[in-house]
């Protein structure tokens, strides 16, 4: 718990800044999140390195050109199309071709499972009031996590994905939505760009899709066989198990941010 929260505190005065700052301060963050998260998954991959840097370079393109190209969403659309290309042109380098058809699709499996999720949260934040809606999907993630943590140790008695994440149960999924929700509902309050009924729109999906990250990573690990995807966070475990439900839920953010709000 020590190792935690002496993670946990400046992590969240990092990310904060970040978020206040916005523009490249922001893209810096997101950047290094996404290399750090798509280095851990390529590793427990086993993706030999002669292949990663298509889609170290896909995650840079996306981040970078969601920021200063514009149309920001052709943009990301285009640095994906162009990291399917650079996919290619690593595998047309190996000389072992072996089983390269499910290694490119690995490759290009992280861009969309990380590269992307990176791309949407720069163009979040570059939203009219992105920094509001970068707060609404910190608020959403993370009291989620703690409301469902805390509910499943006190109630949780019914398994949700036994086979996934046995410790996950309907109780503390239940308790974690109304939680999270709830949570963006009340920082909504101080926010004079969306309504009470738009909070709890968003919040819901972001806790939603939240949850389905978690578990799509914790499905990951287990059929790699292992605890965490690092040790660079401590008792937090890697970058992509810090920021897991935070990938899924910045698209659910995003999308239903600009459909129900602007």
């Amino acid at each position: 718990m020590m190792s935690r929260v002496l993670v946990a505190v400046p992590g969240v005065a990092v990310i904060l800044a970040a978020v206040y700052f916005g523009g490249p301060v922001f893209g810096v963050f997101a950047l290094a999140v996404a290399l750090g998260a798509l280095y851990e998954f390529y590793a427990l991959m086993e993706v030999s390195p002669r292949l990663q840097w298509a889609g170290y370079a896909t995650a840079v393109l996306a981040v970078v050109l969601s920021l200063w190209a514009s149309p920001p969403e052709r943009a990301l659309l285009a640095a994906l199309a162009v990291g399917l290309i650079l996919a290619a042109v690593a595998a047309l380098t190996l000389a072992d071709r072996g089983a390269i058809t499910q290694r490119v699709a690995i490759i290009l499996m992280g861009a969309i499972y990380i590269a992307l999720p990176a791309g949407v949260l720069m163009m979040t934040r570059e939203l009219p009031d992105g920094a509001g809606a970068i707060i609404n999907l910190l608020v959403g993630v993370w009291v989620f996590d703690t409301a469902s943590y805390f509910a499943g140790r006190m109630w949780g008695h019914r398994k949700i994905a036994p086979r996934t994440s046995p410790n996950k149960t309907w109780e503390g999924f239940i308790g974690g939505l109304v939680g999270g929700t709830a949570g963006v509902w009340a920082a909504g309050l101080y926010m004079d760009w969306i309504t009470w009924w738009q909070s709890i729109v968003v919040g819901l999906a972001i806790c939603l899709a939240a949850y389905v990250g978690d578990l799509f990573e914790s499905m990951i690990k287990r059929d790699v066989g292992v605890k965490d995807s690092g040790t660079i966070l401590a008792g937090h475990g890697g970058i992509l198990d810090r920021f897991d439900s935070m990938l899924f839920a910045s698209l659910a953010g995003y999308f239903v941010t600009i459909w129900v709000v602007f």
